[in-house]
């Protein structure tokens, strides 16, 4: 397998850069190598003491030791050790709260997907206008297109890339569970109608709630080509206008406006604090579902942030339109984790459903669903969806676009549902 995907993804020849730019590119990748090796160093050496502490504890115990203040010394240090709040390398912690910052697998570090015919390489900027001053149509070529000269001195490039996978079929998905669901059956077999539902929609109560766990994610500004690595913390904010919440207000006025009947949900669950925001958001939810028993979807709107190897920032883009618009991707919970999830294969069918018809109707703007052990609150309703609204390296705009479509391609779906 591992070959093949060699063969897939064959290694790119990048141009030559200037000294200062080879440099400064070299020293950052550098940079962020050895943060990642502190970052291993320091779990390596947190599970090492606990279990030194946890051993001896129980050496303390069998032995019959008659040193109490000692024994007692060893099992406070195991306990606190082991009740303190470890990050794994997942990118989880132990309450489930997902971590900020996705890092790309290594197929993508060369090239940005198999079927794309515009390799993501660092290249001249592309023309903007032709010979007689008019703008230049956006293609897919130039749309990928980087340039690493223009990254003024001191930030981290934000690279365009596709990450649709497209040519690994509409049955691929990301599964970081045990669980091995049929793909092609999920596909192809019709979607499981709720019970009462012929009754509920003919109603004009709500069948759709729109909310956002993480309301505070943002963008990038639009144009932008990098980013300063201690300008703060990168693409929050507190203002609807400006965040996922406004991505997810245009899903839920298109789903209106397509005879969907919809309600969204403006609170941020992570503006008090981004830990628990899962939690904070099953009390909206459970909320929202009692008061208004017709509701079929839940989807929680967010956006990625993506971060290659290098550390530098992705931004997951395609054409709609001939406009640049964030590519999506839908995440499924599961009861992997041990948590009670028994939606989960009718959420992943909706997932794949989606992709697909999303895909159709513009090529490589989903990409593959991702299967998780924790359940994200869609153990709650009949169906729910956790929508990437790109990530962010992309610009509000660009996310807004694909908005729309996702609401089209919803209520394409709905008949099913």
């Amino acid at each position: 397998m591992f070959h093949k995907i060699k063969e897939l993804f064959p290694k790119k020849d990048y141009p030559r850069l200037s000294g200062t730019q080879e440099r400064q590119r070299g020293e950052f990748i550098s940079r962020n190598v050895k943060k990642r090796k502190m970052y291993l160093a320091y779990m390596a050496t947190s599970l090492t003491a606990v279990f030194l502490c946890v051993t001896v504890l129980f050496a303390s115990i069998f032995s019959g030791s008659h040193n109490v203040t000692f024994g007692r010394f060893i099992s406070k240090l195991a306990s606190g050790i082991i009740q303190m709040n470890f990050m794994d390398l997942s990118g989880s912690n132990q309450d489930g709260e997902n971590r900020e910052e996705e890092f790309l697998p290594d197929i993508f570090d060369n090239a940005p997907s198999t079927d794309s015919p515009y390799p993501n390489k660092p290249q001249n900027p592309p023309n903007d206008t032709d010979e007689s001053g008019n703008n230049m149509p956006l293609t897919l070529e130039t749309l990928y297109q980087f340039d690493y000269l223009s990254v003024p001195s001191g930030e981290i490039p934000i690279i365009p890339m596709d990450l649709s996978l497209s040519a690994y079929g509409n049955q691929y998905i990301y599964n970081s569970t045990g669980l091995v669901p049929d793909l092609q059956a999920l596909l192809t077999n019709p979607l499981t109608a709720q019970e009462g539902a012929e009754y509920m929609s003919v109603t004009s109560a709500p069948k759709v709630l729109i909310l956002h766990t993480h309301g505070t994610e943002a963008y990038s500004v639009d144009g932008a080509v990098s980013y300063r690595e201690d300008g703060g913390e990168l693409a929050r904010s507190t203002d609807p206008a400006e965040s996922v919440v406004s991505v997810g207000a245009v899903i839920s006025d298109e789903l209106n406006h397509l005879g969907i009947p919809s309600i969204h949900c403006t609170i941020m669950h992570d503006q008090e604090q981004y830990r628990n925001s899962y939690a904070r958001a099953k009390e909206t939810i459970e909320k929202y579902l009692e008061r208004y028993p017709t509701i079929q979807l839940v989807i929680d709107v967010h956006r990625d942030s993506i971060v290659k190897s290098t550390g530098e920032l992705v931004r997951p883009v395609t054409l709609l339109n001939g406009e640049a618009a964030a590519q999506v991707m839908c995440v499924v919970g599961s009861n992997w984790g041990g948590e009670e999830n028994p939606n989960w294969e009718k959420n992943l069918a909706l997932a794949l459903k989606l992709r697909e018809r999303l895909n159709t109707q513009c090529e490589n703007i989903c990409r593959p669903a991702y299967l998780r052990s924790s359940t994200y609150n869609q153990e709650l309703s009949p169906y729910s969806l956790l929508l990437e609204m790109g990530a962010s390296g992309n610009s509000l705009e660009e996310a807004q676009r694909s908005a729309y479509l996702i609401a089209e391609a919803l209520a394409d779906l709905w008949s099913e549902l």
